[in-house]
């Protein structure tokens, strides 16, 4: 679906050609095309992969080669992946949203009064929070919240900060 979306809206094609500096995709040597630049791309923000990965994945899945354009077997660098899909500045990417979700409206995909957001967890280097670490928190926090209130006469509240260290 995404390719027949993407084949719908071949405007999408010349915004990414303006970024990568190419004025025409038809002469030169046989490298990347714009198409297949946000073709890879597209598969590299679904998957996750790395530009290392994504560059695996295309010359060894025939269903990745068929999407992307490219005959089975072809690779792509990772450099020449990397170089051609951060070519693409943001606002490029804002303008082919625009014309995505202006292709849904008028096939009553989706109306794009609302937006999704994936909210996936991050690796990160956080220490593992314990329960006891989660108390303290919690109870300096809410510490703070209080005092807050009192500032404002809301409530009057006694803080006894070292009562959860000993506990």
């Amino acid at each position: 679906m995404i390719s027949k979306i993407l084949d719908s809206n071949s405007s999408i094609y010349d915004l990414a050609l303006q970024d990568l500096g190419i004025t025409d995709n038809n002469v030169g040597a046989n490298g990347i095309t714009a198409e297949q630049v946000i073709r890879a791309a597209i598969i590299k923000q679904n998957e996750g992969y790395s530009y290392r990965w994504l560059a695996f994945h295309l010359a060894d899945s025939r269903a990745y080669g068929q999407f992307c354009r490219s005959d089975y077997g072809k690779s792509f660098e990772k450099s020449a992946l990397q170089r051609g899909i951060k070519a693409i500045s943001k606002e490029t990417w804002e303008h082919i949203n625009l014309i995505l979700v202006g292709y849904a409206q008028v096939q009553a995909i989706d109306k794009g009064h609302k937006i999704r957001v994936d909210c996936s967890v991050v690796e990160s280097n956080i220490h593992t929070p314990y329960d006891s670490e989660l108390l303290v928190d919690s109870t300096r926090v809410l510490a703070r919240l209080l005092s807050e209130a009192k500032k404002q006469n809301f409530l009057t509240h006694q803080d006894n900060p070292r009562q959860p260290d000993r506990r």
